[in-house]
């Protein structure tokens, strides 16, 4: 059965207000947009959200999430979304206008689909992958990449789950992002789940 791991589905000036199976924040999830009501990707200062008892056998992922980058390419290497070890959403450069999607599933990388960059506007991005390999990418509802055999027959695990980079420290040049709402979901072939904690998520 599919099962939230995480979601922001109704953005206000709380960080804090959030869904998921039971886990912490970390220390460096302190950056928020108060005017919009987002979270603000930055430098050292990511989303991490650490869960208290790991997934395994994870045989299916499907994200959604808005974002906005506020400059009109994107110059650098951007990581979005990073689910454990074995879960990588990322942006690299492609032309003046347009970034390309890359994605890692196990130890398999794959430039999945193009993204216009969204540096007025909110986008939104859904992927989808399962262990049969279908994978895919839509952007505003609209489908752009597809891939029907990246990773067969592979099982994750998933420890955490982090947008940008936690590791980065606050004067690297690395490029920044809005997060608006967002969800991560997980299908696992165990049976067990904790129970969803809801809004008040702790931190150390």
């Amino acid at each position: 059965m599919w099962r939230s791991v995480l979601l922001r589905e109704f953005p206000d000036h709380n960080i804090r207000s959030l869904e998921g199976l039971p886990g912490s924040l970390s220390p460096h999830s302190l950056a928020l947009s108060p005017s919009e009501g987002t979270v603000l990707i930055a430098p050292g200062r990511s989303l991490h959200y650490v869960l208290d008892t790991p997934l395994v056998d994870v045989i299916g992922v499907s994200c959604q999430l808005q974002l906005k980058h506020p400059g009109r390419t994107v110059s650098s290497s951007l990581r979005i979304l990073r689910l454990g070890d074995e879960f990588d959403l990322s942006l690299e450069p492609l032309t003046s206008f347009k970034a390309l999607v890359r994605v890692r599933v196990h130890r398999a990388w794959h430039d999945i689909g193009q993204l216009a960059n969204p540096s007025t506007h909110f986008a939104e991005l859904r992927f989808d992958w399962h262990t049969s390999g279908k994978t895919y990418l839509r952007v505003d509802g609209r489908l752009v990449g597809y891939h029907d055999a990246l990773s067969r027959g592979s099982r994750l695990t998933i420890e955490d789950v982090a947008f940008g980079s936690p590791a980065s420290i606050p004067t690297a040049p690395d490029p920044r992002y809005q997060l608006g709402e967002f969800f991560i979901r997980a299908l696992s072939r165990r049976g067990h789940w904790g129970r969803r904690r809801a809004t008040a998520v702790r931190r150390p």
